[in-house]
């Protein structure tokens, strides 16, 4: 038995929630009667019964009884010991109106007969303690509760209250227009299989708790938010759930013990998940949704002792990996269970569906693909340069699979021609340089080279009609009005884009801390991230058919102080402009000292250049950025125009001027040469 303090506040949880405890006589079921006492709440009486007004009962014909304020008689208990037991309608000249939770709790009864007078039956399910029934019936004339082949339910059909755990047969549908499920309604049968309807939207605590035959649970179809406390408790032989994607929670204990259990897809609404809720099943692995918020403990991963899993796995995100380490002094409990992330979880799958096959050189694992050629999955070469072979065990190499040499340390890599796509991530930080090939007419992925860190250059060779190009280590699209990829080591210190580049893909320039100075006249769209991170960039030129700025576009740029933004500007995303990563703020949003969502602040004197009411111009004042507005560029330097026109008007004067000496002097000559 486990009576340590965890145990304890297991029991008393149960306790506060559910005032009875409806586990139905286990002292018949030696298994089950261990069971609760694995659990912290043994047999005893007074943990799952409550106090009643035993003052103000009245005891008359092996009924129990009070009456209401109205004059009406509630049934509180049944000392009856006969197999077919009938409520009364009147008792003591009273009528009698409810049956309350305890009136069966040492119930031996096959049968039991309920008259028209009952109004109310206990929520409790006053019935769930008698093991041995095998029907109930109503008076036709009831009009609040009626029966189906024995099974209870209100009058509307849109609750079952009981079904009785004796009842003959193996199977079970639940009617269609069912919405609700009480409390233990159909617990400790010997059922093998329960069809619910999708009408089901509410399922009451022990709902199918110690069904130990029950194989299979289908609640796909429901609209259940919730399932509540030990819903499935002891189902030993449930091997197979199938959750609705409406599901929100899963209550304390919910599948506690359900032994046979090894393997469960949990749906992506799911935001909380409480205490010992698969504790005691055989899951060995569980991948948690993201939206997951909580997990309590002993959730996952321990058996009906308590004691961890060896071995055990869980994937997903925040939740799941501090689940995976989560240490709680106070109840003695210290996970230390494997933690994958759902991306590595992902990229395992789809690398085992793969089926690799290792190369006879050992150089090389790869996949043969449905037009039987084959696709690199992984690469185990030491050398400095890796020359990839067009064939590999007879097959031609057309594809390079995600993160192929990413643990390779090689400084260059070059690709045959007959490869035609690469996908994402493929590249390890150690590379230099890249070559592929002309014919190549894909490279997955918005930043596909974002883990290069040393490259310096990208070339594209040989003939081919594939979708790139490259000049001077810069990879473009076929026609070059694309810049895909800017080395982040490539060393030049300024750049200026063909005449053709009209866009500048997602993060194609970032982090690379050599360049300075940058001209892209002709560019209309320029992606987000694309100079993330270039501290050293002091200078921009802007093309006046610039139409988008992605977000975060010059972000962390904290050599440029200025920019000019023309007035065919229709998007600027956040932080494009001006912005730079903020370490005070970043510590102030860890301490929730701010409201502030990321930890970016404007640059100190930054400043955009750029005519009133124009998106840049709005976007500036939104920043709290320094808008200077009525400006021209001439000569790289931007000219106050009010300035200009009083220069012009200047320069105006000297000209009239000019002329009128001239036109002066041809005037006196010519009336010279008329006196001559």
């Amino acid at each position: 038995m486990i009576y340590h303090k965890k145990a304890v506040v297991f029991a008393m949880s149960l306790l506060m929630c559910l005032n009875i405890l409806p586990l139905f006589g286990h002292a018949e079921n030696e298994e089950s009667a261990n069971y609760d006492n694995e659990i912290g709440i043994g047999d005893d009486a007074a943990f799952y019964s409550i106090e009643r007004d035993t003052d103000n009962e009245i005891t008359s014909d092996g009924f129990t009884y009070t009456v209401d304020s109205d004059g009406f008689a509630h049934i509180t208990a049944c000392t009856l010991t006969d197999t077919e037991i009938t409520i009364p309608e009147t008792i003591d000249g009273i009528t009698v109106t409810e049956i309350e939770s305890q009136v069966f709790i040492d119930g031996t009864a096959e049968k039991i007969n309920i008259p028209a007078t009952i109004e109310y039956i206990s929520a409790e399910n006053p019935f769930a303690p008698c093991l041995k029934l095998t029907e109930i019936t109503v008076d036709e004339k009831n009009e609040n509760y009626c029966t189906v082949d024995g099974v209870l339910f209100t009058k509307d059909m849109k609750k079952l209250v009981c079904y009785p755990p004796s009842r003959s047969g193996t199977s079970y549908t639940i009617p269609d227009g069912v919405e609700q499920l009480g409390i233990a309604s159909v617990a400790d049968t010997s059922l093998t299989e329960i069809k619910i309807p999708d009408s089901v939207n509410e399922m009451g605590r022990h709902v199918f708790s110690f069904n130990e035959k029950l194989r299979k649970i289908d609640l796909s179809g429901t609209s259940v938010e919730y399932i509540d406390i030990m819903s499935f408790a002891n189902c030993t032989s449930l091997s197979e759930v199938i959750f609705p994607e409406t599901l929100i929670e899963i209550g304390l204990a919910s599948f506690i013990s359900c032994e046979s259990l090894s393997e469960i897809t949990l749906p992506s609404q799911l935001n909380i998940i409480e205490q010992s809720a698969f504790m005691g099943t055989s899951i060995m692995e569980v991948c948690i949704p993201e939206r997951v918020e909580t997990i309590g403990y002993c959730a996952f991963g321990y058996d009906i002792n308590e004691n961890p899993i060896e071995d055990f796995t869980i994937i997903g995100g925040t939740a799941a990996q501090n689940y995976a380490a989560d240490v709680d002094e106070e109840y003695g409990i210290e996970n230390n269970f494997t933690y994958i992330t759902s991306e590595a979880a992902d990229a395992e799958e789809e690398y085992i569906a793969m089926n690799p096959i290792t190369s006879q050189d050992g150089e090389y694992e790869y996949s043969v693909l449905d037009d039987g050629t084959c696709c690199i999955l992984f690469c185990v070469s030491i050398g400095n340069t890796i020359t990839v072979p067009a064939e590999i065990d007879g097959y031609t190499v057309t594809s390079i699979y995600k993160g192929a040499f990413l643990t390779n340390e090689a400084s260059a890599i070059i690709f045959p021609d007959t490869v035609k796509t690469i996908s994402d991530a493929v590249f390890s930080e150690y590379v230099e340089s890249i070559t592929i090939p002309a014919s190549c007419t894909d490279i997955e992925g918005t930043e596909p080279f974002l883990t290069c860190l040393n490259l310096k250059e990208i070339n594209v060779a040989g003939e081919g009609d594939g979708a790139y190009s490259s000049e001077d280590g810069v990879l473009y699209n076929k026609d070059k009005s694309v810049i895909i990829a800017y080395p982040m080591k490539k060393s030049n210190t300024s750049y200026k884009a063909p005449s053709s580049v009209r866009e500048i893909s997602m993060s194609a320039f970032c982090y690379n801390e050599f360049i300075e100075d940058i001209d892209i006249s002709g560019v209309e769209k320029i992606g987000s991230y694309a100079f993330e991170g270039c501290p050293n960039i002091s200078n921009v030129k802007l093309s006046k058919e610039l139409n988008f700025v992605g977000t975060n576009a010059f972000m962390g740029c904290t050599s440029l102080m200025s920019i000019r933004v023309y007035d065919k500007v229709e998007t600027i995303g956040d932080y494009a402009f001006g912005y730079a990563y903020d370490a005070e703020l970043a510590q102030s949003i860890a301490n929730e000292e701010t409201d502030a969502v990321n930890p970016f602040s404007v640059i100190d004197g930054f400043k955009i250049y750029a005519e009133k009411d124009t998106e840049a111009w709005l976007y500036a004042n939104a920043c709290g950025i320094e808008v200077v507005e009525n400006t021209s560029e001439i000569g790289g330097k931007n000219v106050d125009r009010n300035f200009l026109y009083v220069i012009s008007g200047a320069v105006g004067v000297v000209i009239l001027a000019i002329i009128g000496i001239f036109t002066g002097k041809s005037i006196k000559k010519k009336k010279k040469e008329k006196k001559q």
